[in-house]
């Protein structure tokens, strides 16, 4: 009787719920709230404590905070949520009218099994039409889970119900882990329902400038309806970069920045590198928006065009724009006939500068990355050999992604040069430790990385790399073994080691994986079949 008497005048977030996770797990947000709220959270801060217990297995699927939400709300069917929203206000009401051990160890354990995307609308809609929920012990209860729970699909889900609370407290708390882009489409959506248009708008900016991955993709996707003109110059000169892909973010940066009405007035160098990016972006379409989708799109590439020197604007990510735009304007569909011809003759101008040709060399011997890849690209699109370049600067820079670079070829005595390198740099006899079920996740498979970048190309070039594929055939990423066998596919039966029929019967007795058990098989039997020799010696 005195605890339900003081249930009547206890404060939502003083009355008590029982904690039915272990007591070392750390909550997410007393994680997230300890860091600054004006700053993109430092790397430490990225990973949520309850990390550890996901990565378990190293085959797990890692996904970048954000990321599985994100993919899911954009490239898949989302299944019918009803039954499992039905079962979670279930849950919630049981706990609500008698916060138990076993109610609430019910209700955590729902919403801990999967993401609350599917079944969150059916859930706040099930739940605002009840008559059976107290609505300040649902607010206590979601203020428990939203500051205390240590599962990530807990978190998200009290944030969502966080929507039905327009409270400070409430904001500062979906600020606080909002701030994170594992939890920003719930803060978001939760922030609008709960903010007038111009807060909102003052929230929104603040989150967006403390994000850069998956998070900033869900903010630019639930601009304000009305951005003023400081964000719309933001969304213009920064708000459409992300670290994921700017295809995600063009179209709506384009279409809420104004980026016609931009290139009309004066425009710095910050400016224009925005645009192209932008409109980079949306020529490329997929998985955002496509160009066509904007009106204004023939007009701001004539003005973007307009203001493109190379002896000004020497960026070659400009020039790389104007090709992808020349090629736009052999569509038919996409503006009329008046408007192509006009940006086809830009592009033709500028592309005529000399100034290019040198930019191009240059950029070749660029330690900045992103320039060296434009010019790699650029190189090859206009019929020159980047190879040399590629292959000095991983003698010099080695980094994993240059073995892609490097097989990029269809000079033999390239590719040799790669397999001799190969076979020197990578550590063949730990990779081919014998075969698993791996995925091949993490640093720890940065060599099978690099081995698989070879193998990939090698069925281009039968006999040459047969260390490399033996190898690939031994290795526990099974990814690698189906590279070798691909490789091993183009190869002459003649010109295949005598070691080759024994290797394979190893490999298959071993072979985890039964469709590359399968594969190998089909391998023996070529060989079985052939009726010429092996030779002696591998190459």
């Amino acid at each position: 009787m005195k605890e339900w008497l003081a249930n009547i005048f206890r404060h939502p977030d003083e009355q008590l719920f029982p904690v039915v996770w272990p007591t070392e797990q750390k909550a997410i947000y007393s994680w997230l709230v300890q860091w600054p709220q004006d700053e993109v959270l430092p790397e430490e801060a990225q990973t949520l404590p309850d990390e550890s217990a996901l990565a378990e297995d190293e085959n797990r699927l890692c996904w970048a905070p954000g990321a599985q939400d994100g993919a899911f709300g954009h490239h898949v069917i989302r299944g019918d949520g009803k039954e499992k929203a039905a079962q979670v206000t279930q849950a919630i009401v049981n706990v609500l009218r008698r916060s138990s051990r076993k109610n609430m160890r019910a209700l955590y354990q729902l919403l801990s099994e999967e993401s609350p995307l599917d079944y969150i609308d059916d859930l706040l809609s099930g739940l605002s039409q009840s008559g059976a929920i107290d609505a300040r012990r649902l607010r206590a209860l979601t203020l428990f889970l939203a500051t205390r729970a240590p599962d990530r699909q807990v978190v998200k889900c009290a944030m969502a119900l966080l929507a039905f609370f327009p409270y400070q407290q409430s904001i500062n708390i979906l600020r606080t882990l909002g701030g994170h882009d594992e939890f920003t489409l719930y803060a978001v959506v939760a922030m609008r329902a709960i903010l007038p248009p111009d807060e909102y708008q003052q929230e929104w900016l603040e989150l967006a400038k403390r994000l850069t991955g998956w998070g900033r993709i869900q903010l630019i996707e639930r601009l304000p309806e009305e951005p003023d003109e400081s964000l719309r110059q933001w969304l213009l000169r920064a708000g459409y970069a992300n670290d994921v892909m700017v295809e995600y973010t063009a179209w709506h940066c384009a279409e809420h920045g104004r980026l016609h009405e931009a290139l009309k007035g004066e425009v710095d160098a910050e400016l224009l590198t925005g645009a192209a990016e932008i409109l980079r972006g949306m020529i490329n379409g997929q998985p955002g928006p496509c160009i066509d989708e904007y009106a204004f799109a023939a007009l701001a590439c004539e003005r973007y065009l307009a203001l493109v020197n190379p002896a000004t604007t020497a960026d070659l990510q400009h020039y790389q724009v104007v090709n992808e735009i020349a090629r736009l304007a052999d569509e038919e569909s996409f503006a009329t006939e008046a408007e192509r011809q006009k940006l086809k003759a830009l592009c033709a101008t500028i592309q005529a500068r000399p100034e290019w040709a040198g930019l191009i060399e240059a950029g070749l011997d660029e330690e900045d990355v992103a320039i060296f890849e434009h010019a790699l690209r650029l190189c090859r699109e206009q019929g020159g050999d980047p190879w040399p370049a590629v292959y000095q600067r991983y003698r010099t820079q080695p980094e994993n992604w240059l073995w892609y670079q490097m097989m990029q070829t269809d000079n033999p005595a390239y590719i040799a040069q790669v397999v001799e390198l190969a076979e020197h740099e990578l550590d063949l006899i730990a990779i081919a430790s014998g075969p698993k079920k791996s995925l091949g996740l993490g640093p720890q498979y940065r060599q099978h990385d690099a081995l698989d970048a070879v193998l990939q190309d090698l069925k281009r070039f039968p006999g040459l790399g047969w260390e490399l594929i033996r190898t690939g055939l031994q290795s526990p990423v099974t990814r690698n073994r189906y590279m070798a066998i691909n490789a091993l596919e183009a190869w002459p039966a003649a010109l295949l080691p005598v070691e080759t029929v024994a290797l394979l019967e190893q490999a298959r007795s071993l072979e985890p994986e039964e469709e590359v058990a399968e594969r190998l098989a089909q391998q023996l039997e070529r060989l079985v079949e052939h009726s010429a020799p092996l030779t002696d010696a591998g190459l």
